[in-house]
């Protein structure tokens, strides 16, 4: 029996990278996304211009709607190889941006609405239309870095836990977004303490990415390949984090040619509904 023609070898398969980064302000995650490759920023929120002054040659498109953002997705899946990775920058700010548009958008039909709160609808639609806007961007043939603000939360048991700040349903909608990565992170800023040869203590401020769950901090690595035995990478680039990517596969895996996704219907599907 033939197959069908959609199928193929898994060692056929390519597909894109898709990365969350998360953490505090100022823990260095737009400095880290400046570090991408034949990158572009879609600047969502300040903070580029530290990534400026890190010496980032990436490309940067201001998003100042929902609408800049639709825009910026429709110019890249008609152009997937203008860049090699992306960058969203915020996903948080993003969130932001997605109800307001959808209370812009309901006051315009109907004036008696409260331009500042949501109704029940309309958080079930900035729900979906993020979760769908995620899953869409990631299926393009670009490799993507999200980054996000930390959200801290308490677990089922009382148990503090920190993930990516994209609110709804306590923390289902950020869970459901992280399970759309490949590798969610947490980027922190740790103050160390260093002596010289004649015993002089110095202290330095260094950036390290956690990539395992280490309580309260939701992490993942679907290549296993990030960081030392613990799971943290000290003073991370995007450089480095490919490198690990590549040598855990035995291949050039962020630079290969991921495999086009059909996603025009979908574009059509999301302007429907937003």
């Amino acid at each position: 029996m033939a197959l069908h023609s959609a199928i193929v070898e898994l060692d056929e398969f390519t597909e894109s990278i898709n990365i969350l980064v998360y953490g505090d302000t100022g823990g260095g995650k737009t400095v880290l996304g400046g570090t991408a490759p034949k990158g572009l920023i879609l600047r969502a929120e300040n903070g580029a211009l530290s990534a400026k002054r890190q010496g980032s040659t990436a490309k940067v498109w201001p998003i100042k709607s929902w609408s800049d953002f639709e825009a910026a997705y429709d110019w890249l899946e008609d152009n997937p190889d203008t860049f090699d990775w992306v960058v969203i920058d915020s996903v948080t700010k993003l969130q932001e941006l997605c109800i307001r548009a959808i209370l812009d958008k309901a006051v315009a039909d109907n004036p008696s609405r409260d331009l500042d709160i949501p109704a029940i609808q309309d958080h079930y639609k900035w729900q979906l239309l993020m979760k769908r806007y995620v899953v869409m961007f990631n299926d393009l043939p670009i490799n993507t870095l999200w980054l996000a603000l930390a959200m801290h939360k308490e677990d089922q048991e009382g148990e503090d836990l920190v993930l990516p700040l994209i609110t709804g349903k306590g923390y289902d909608i950020s869970a459901s977004i992280c399970a759309e990565m490949n590798v969610v992170a947490y980027l922190a800023v740790r103050t160390v303490k260093t002596k010289d040869r004649e015993g002089a203590v110095t202290e330095r401020d260094r950036r390290e990415l956690l990539v395992r769950s280490h309580p309260p901090y939701f992490a993942k690595d679907r290549y296993a390949c990030i960081g030392d035995d613990k799971g943290v990478m000290i003073d991370p680039t995007m450089p480095k984090i490919i490198a690990a990517i590549e040598s855990s596969a035995g291949t050039s895996t962020a630079a290969a040619t991921p495999r086009k996704k059909a996603t025009t219907t979908r574009r059509a599907t999301a302007r429907r509904t937003s």
